[in-house]
């Protein structure tokens, strides 16, 4: 009996130990992701001026990115010169998911899609 107890036990520890790894790797990889948004993407995301089409190197970043991990772990400070609209705006046109409309982005609560000018 008291066997059973500890091999579950034991079970319950090797899950939890792969579990944390897996998601430690997941978050590191999300880092690196930012960084190389943020490298690649620099005219495009930048505070001020106008939104700047993505170069080819930029896209590829962004396409090998996850866009949703990255606004969760964007800084407040990184937002001093990240504009948060210009990133969704350059997922958006690389086809990648973002946050859902008033669901967060940095500190930046997404707003609902603008209505259709097609439509009186």
């Amino acid at each position: 009996m008291a066997l059973k107890i500890v091999l579950r036990l034991l079970v319950l520890v090797l899950v939890f130990n792969i579990l944390a790894t897996h998601q430690t790797w997941a978050e590191q990889e999300c880092y690196n992701d930012k960084e190389l948004v943020k490298a690649r993407c620099k005219e495009t995301i930048a505070i001020p001026g106008p939104y700047v089409p993505p170069t080819p190197s930029c896209t590829s970043a962004v396409q090998q990115s996850d866009m949703v991990c990255i606004c969760r772990i964007l800084k407040p400070e990184e937002e001093l010169h990240i504009s948060i609209p210009k990133f969704l705006r350059l997922a958006r046109g690389c086809h990648k998911p973002v946050p859902l409309p008033g669901e967060q982005c940095g500190t930046y609560t997404v707003p609902p899609p603008s209505p259709s000018k097609s439509h009186p």
